[in-house]
């Protein structure tokens, strides 16, 4: 953890509660894309965190990422913040010093000429193309999109067609090892940003069952509405610590494991505290005005991707069943044989 990471949280906080209203997450997804935010959040220098500065970075470590990463997913921030990160690191480390543009990254599966799911496309200066070869940083305005796909939180999932025959550069590393590293960090992120969404929904309950009135009296004052919003809050609170845990391990040699019982336990429980608080809000919780659906169609869409819950647990039944301690012998780091002793 960086000695600045307060000063940042608190920088991204006045960002987003002044630039992530529900008016602008509206906005966004009738096609307008938020520059003032953009610019905001370039300005602060939060696309450049954990690079170092030599490099054109402002420092930073991966607990600061997933930090403002956490606050983005509180204020459901229309912007790819955790895929331009990620990118703008990769080009610090391959090419030694970075411009910060609004890059992302995509692995090559198939073909390096059509480019499907890519985030943000529609918006993206460049689109840095990884593949077995090595890589290559497309210009997005001199080649064509398509820009009809969106995941279920409506953010922008779109083709694009490569015109630019460029040569690819050398990879410091292998693809392997390339798109485990990216499927972790993603993974990652969707767990802070589903933390910062569920923490959200937590509040939108409670304020809801303290407004809205049945029989005479809050419904927050029944039982039923109590146990429902005691669910959201231990899991919210589960979420934090599990957070919390997770960045901190993110790269030592325990960090992939944690990675995955995060993104498991994160996936399974958003959905459940997106279910409660839709029964909690009944029918207005259903609607487009009501902003609940901001958060949890993005806890839906965000389950799904960094890998969801099968991908991650056959991911850590693999990393059990490869190692030559027993499972119980892993949580408890006590051989069979000394268990007595």
């Amino acid at each position: 953890m960086s000695e600045m990471k307060s000063y940042i949280e608190d920088t991204t906080e006045k960002i987003l509660k002044d630039l992530s209203t529900k008016e602008q997450r509206e906005r966004f997804e009738e096609g307008e894309w938020n520059v003032p935010l953009w610019h905001a959040i370039q300005e602060a220098g939060l696309t450049l965190l954990g690079i170092d500065e030599e490099k054109g970075g402002v420092g930073g470590d991966y607990e600061d990422v997933f930090a403002i990463l956490h606050i983005a997913g509180k204020y459901a921030a229309p912007i790819p913040l955790a895929e331009v990160i990620y990118a703008n690191q990769f080009i610090a480390i391959h090419e030694g010093e970075v411009e910060d543009k609004l890059r992302v990254i995509h692995f090559e599966n198939g073909s390096d000429e059509e480019l499907k799911y890519v985030p943000f496309a529609r918006y993206a200066d460049e689109v840095i193309v990884v593949s077995t070869v090595g890589y290559k940083v497309v210009n997005l305005a001199l080649n064509e999109i398509s820009s009809n796909k969106e995941n279920i939180a409506a953010e922008p999932r779109d083709t694009v067609k490569v015109i630019q025959h460029l040569e690819y550069r050398k990879l410091n590393t292998t693809f392997e090892n390339a798109l485990e590293d990216y499927t972790n960090y993603m993974a990652l992120s969707r767990v802070a940003m589903m933390t910062g969404a569920m923490e959200s929904v937590l509040a939108l309950s409670i304020f809801y069952s303290k407004e809205r009135q049945q029989f005479g009296r809050s419904l927050y004052k029944f039982q039923a509405i109590q146990q429902h919003l005691a669910v959201m809050a231990g899991e919210t609170a589960a979420a934090n610590a599990n957070l919390a845990v997770t960045s901190a391990a993110y790269q030592t040699n325990v960090g992939k494991e944690q990675i995955a019982m995060a993104k498991i336990e994160l996936s399974a429980n958003a959905n459940l505290v997106a279910k409660a608080a839709h029964q909690l809000h009944a029918g207005i919780g259903m609607t487009y005005e009501h902003e609940l659906h901001h958060f949890t169609r993005r806890l839906w869409a965000w389950r799904e991707e960094g890998g969801n819950e099968t991908y991650w647990a056959d991911k850590l039944a693999t990393m059990y069943l490869t190692r030559e301690e027993t499972i119980w012998e892993t949580i408890t780091q006590v051989k069979g044989a000394e268990v007595h002793v």
